[in-house]
């Protein structure tokens, strides 16, 4: 039985939260694009597994814990978007901090996810699945 979109989203952050860079980029296609917080330093446009990997390992480097909850998803045509909350433990400074909800949407064609797009917020995602 085929997976349906957001049993892969799902997939996708529970390997986000093992750590596991591999699995998550199992599940994106070559070509992947990925626009990052513009909030974050390092954030942008990337393209390419490579890209994303270095991008996650990065950012993923700077914590001593780093966990997504998935508060809701919403689908619609191809996007899934997932309203989430990040939380951890800072790197060296042992910080923790617990953000409010954010949303990624992530688009998926074929099975393969070929766009992740990541809001501070939710209200420019939400109007992205209607665009």
């Amino acid at each position: 039985m085929p997976e349906n979109n957001v049993d892969l989203v799902r997939r996708g952050y529970e390997a986000w939260n093992s750590g596991d860079i591999d699995a998550v980029l199992s599940l994106v296609d070559p070509d992947i694009e990925w626009v990052g917080y513009t909030h974050i330093p390092e954030a942008g446009n990337l393209r390419g597994r490579d890209e994303v990997r270095a991008w996650l390992e990065r950012f993923l480097d700077a914590w001593e814990e780093m966990d997504v909850q998935i508060v809701e998803v919403v689908e619609a045509d191809d996007k899934v978007a997932a309203l989430v909350r990040l939380s951890g433990r800072g790197k060296g400074s042992g910080i923790e901090v617990k953000g409010g909800v954010d949303a990624h949407v992530w688009t998926i064609r074929d099975g393969n996810v070929v766009a992740v797009t990541l809001y501070q917020g939710t209200t420019d995602a939400l109007r992205a699945l209607d665009g």
